[in-house]
């Protein structure tokens, strides 16, 4: 029993260690994040106007170029390994040739206070999405814990969904589905559309499981 504790105890506090590294935030961590992006900030402001929707055509743009990159996969219709392949292929091109067009194409003494105040609020966004998936991740093993029965239902009864929308609906169209909302999400929550509808989405659920337990 004593040994089982400790393993337990033990267990907690690999746990407890990881979650605390995660969701470790602040200065230094937007500092860490500025650093590692230093290369890339002056790509950074002009996506982030594009994906937050500076400008009321960027959404089409966003979208156009998923429908764009869809099309040529239905087209072509390359393998996984040959997608996967030239997806490494790409991002290895512009982790290389990026920062090396940067530093010789722009001038450093040029970005402005207002540029670097754009940058760090880019990399602060970047902090809280982190810590928030690392506050999902965290919820899941709390759950896991403390209620190990409704973790199984509940993630074998996703899955299963997940399995039965999989044979109902091309896998491709799936895919571009999640990419074009991946995509459009940064938008959607700056423009504070995502919180309007969840909040009515929660009101209604709320107003109708109020209705029918005054009904019963």
């Amino acid at each position: 029993m004593a040994d089982e504790a400790d393993c337990v105890s033990g267990t907690e506090g690999v746990t407890h260690k990881s979650t605390d590294d995660c969701l470790t935030s602040g200065d230094d961590q937007v500092k860490d994040i500025k650093r590692k992006l230093e290369s890339w900030r002056e790509v950074l402001i002009p996506l982030h106007s594009f994906l937050i929707w500076k400008q009321p055509y960027f959404p089409a743009i966003l979208a156009g170029v998923v429908i764009l990159m869809f099309i040529l996969l239905w087209y072509f219709e390359p393998s996984v390994c040959t997608s996967l392949a030239l997806t490494g292929i790409i991002a290895c091109i512009l982790d290389y040739a990026v920062p090396i067009v940067i530093t010789n194409f722009f001038d450093p003494a040029k970005w402005t206070g207002v540029q670097e105040k754009k940058f760090e609020e880019i990399c602060q966004s970047i902090v809280e999405a982190q810590k928030q998936g690392c506050d999902l991740w965290h919820s899941f093993l709390q759950l896991r814990d403390s209620k190990p029965k409704v973790y199984f239902v509940s993630m074998l009864t996703s899955l299963l969904i997940l399995t039965w929308i999989s044979t109902l609906v091309n896998n491709l169209f799936l895919t571009f589905l999640l990419a074009l909302t991946v995509v459009m999400y940064p938008g959607l929550k700056h423009h504070g559309i995502i919180d309007k509808y969840v909040t009515k989405g929660i009101q209604q659920l709320k107003t109708t499981v109020g209705q029918k337990l005054k009904r019963n």
